[in-house]
């Protein structure tokens, strides 16, 4: 293109005419020698070859492109706001205004969003629960940087029961969700890392927002395991790929029990067994944890993702027997399945036996909790080692209650009160605080399928509290209660 300089560096950098490596917000050059760098907007919307000409539009339009290019428009342009550090925005034309404007302006804007986040909700939660997002990584993309914002602004708008803020996470929900799906029409973008963070993250959201009903979340976690299949195991091997699939593992693996796409879920296959494995590289993990704990909770993981293989099976079978619609099994499947689930009891209690030597099981404390069914409630050394108690004694009720539709000859009826009491009594300690509801939504699910009727309403009353801040955790999602005596717990 005659006439268009070509060097995308910032405006220092090519001024002195020197190679600049364009990191985001600021280049390297320009922190090496202590220069405040100006940033890369050149006023000109061009490139060259294959790539999109974005050209500049009107205040609040949206640059689209049909072009099959390697780099999608994905990028609103509208002039350089001067408001990138007031938080929360003064309005809906400012947000959008912020999100929309060059890539240096629109990092700085989005880091103060997640530094808001941090800032007001419990460090230990957040911090852990965003570990796999790089976010030196904002600021390059708009379906990025969207999909952060929405789920930082939604968080602390719950944490802060700021229903403004809520709205305008939606709003910027929307545009992401968008550009999302731009992303993964395009012949190559679709391949992206960023692409796959922020479905993740939009996925996240509706976790906590539930835009269109509160099990909304397994049609998104359905279509990233779906994308990450496409993209392939050797892809998620190292890196940012690598810490993405490990953080979302446990959703993954959920979806696929609630909404199975097969008879078994994907990451149980030879080839991604690898994959689910941090191996002790941290990167997920504090540099303090032990590299032995965390070869013990990525066996929890490789252990989980075997649930949904007796899972499935086992409700079809349950559904036979109370609706007479099912073709019954034949019995030597029967068989298979009862062994499938004795061999997967078997190395899950062979692992919670090494997790204990790390996280101990919870210690008896009086209940604060004036609606508790319970004097005592049991309280953990973290929330985080809770759950994933939680998480193991729900997946033995799951494989417990195959045996039973298996008729294998085995008495569980004690075993089974044990394990509901255990996750029912988690629920105070392990299930506070604005991620507690993520923490203790799969256990306490399981749990309510064993639950005495009081026991059941109980739960519904905690769920009504939970989806305040944590859709996924409706009770519309759930069974009626019992009208019967039986069920584990107060009568």
């Amino acid at each position: 293109m005659v006439g268009v300089p070509r060097s995308t560096g910032c405006h220092i950098c090519r001024k002195r005419r020197v190679k600049c490596d364009e990191t985001r917000p600021k280049c390297g050059n320009c922190r090496k020698y202590g220069t405040e760098c100006p940033g890369y907007d050149r006023g000109l919307k061009f490139v060259t070859g294959k790539h999109v000409i974005r050209q500049r539009k009107k205040h609040g339009a949206v640059t689209q492109s049909t072009s099959d290019s390697n780099e999608p428009s994905l990028f609103l342009t509208l002039p350089t706001s001067t408001q990138t550090n007031q938080w929360p925005p003064a309005s809906d034309s400012t947000l959008s205004t912020l999100l929309r404007s060059p890539s240096p302006n629109r990092a700085e804007y989005v880091h103060t969003v997640v530094a808001s986040v941090t800032t007001n909700i419990s460090k230990a939660d957040v911090t852990g629960f965003l570990s796999w997002c790089e976010l030196d990584k904002l600021g390059s993309r708009f379906v990025l940087d969207g999909a952060m914002c929405s789920l930082a602004m939604h968080l602390l708008g719950k944490e802060n029961k700021d229903e403004g803020l809520i709205a305008r996470s939606r709003t910027v929900y929307i545009s992401s969700l968008g550009a999302l799906q731009a992303s993964l029409r395009h012949a190559t973008e679709w391949k992206a890392s960023e692409t796959l963070c922020s479905a993740m993250l939009l996925c996240v959201f509706e976790l906590f927002a539930g835009t269109n009903s509160s099990d909304s979340w397994l049609m998104h976690a359905r279509g990233i395991g779906t994308l990450m299949e496409q993209r392939g195991a050797e892809t998620h091997a190292e890196g940012w790929d690598a810490s993405m699939i490990l953080a979302f593992r446990g959703v993954l693996i959920m979806g696929d029990m609630f909404f199975p796409s097969g008879d078994h879920c994907f990451l149980s296959r030879p080839e991604w067994k690898p994959v689910i494995r941090d191996g002790g590289r941290h990167l997920l993990h504090p540099p303090e944890h032990r590299v032995a704990m965390i070869h013990v909770i990525d066996e929890f993981f490789e252990r989980l993702a075997e649930i949904p293989s007796v899972l499935a099976p086992a409700y079809v079978l349950r559904e036979s027997k109370t609706m007479g619609t099912f073709k019954q099994p034949s019995d030597v499947k029967i068989v298979a399945l009862a062994l499938r689930a004795i061999e997967c009891r078997r190395l899950f209690s062979q692992w919670h036996e090494k997790f204990k030597n790390f996280a101990p099981l919870g210690v008896d404390i009086p209940s604060t909790d004036p609606d508790s069914l319970f004097d005592t409630v049991l309280k953990y050394q973290t929330p985080w080692m809770g759950s994933i108690h939680i998480g193991y004694w729900a997946s033995l009720l799951i494989l417990q209650e195959a045996l039973v539709q298996c008729e294998w000859p085995e008495d569980v009826a004690e075993s089974r009160s044990e394990l509901v009491y255990n996750i029912l009594r988690s629920i105070e300690t392990v299930g506070a605080g604005t991620m507690g509801p993520y923490r203790v939504g799969f256990g306490i699910r399981i749990a309510y399928e064993f639950a005495s009727v009081k026991s059941q309403l109980w739960i519904r009353k905690v769920l009504d509290r939970f989806a305040k801040t944590y859709a996924a955790t409706d009770k519309k999602s759930y069974p009626e209660p019992r009208t019967d005596n039986g069920g584990i717990g107060v009568q």
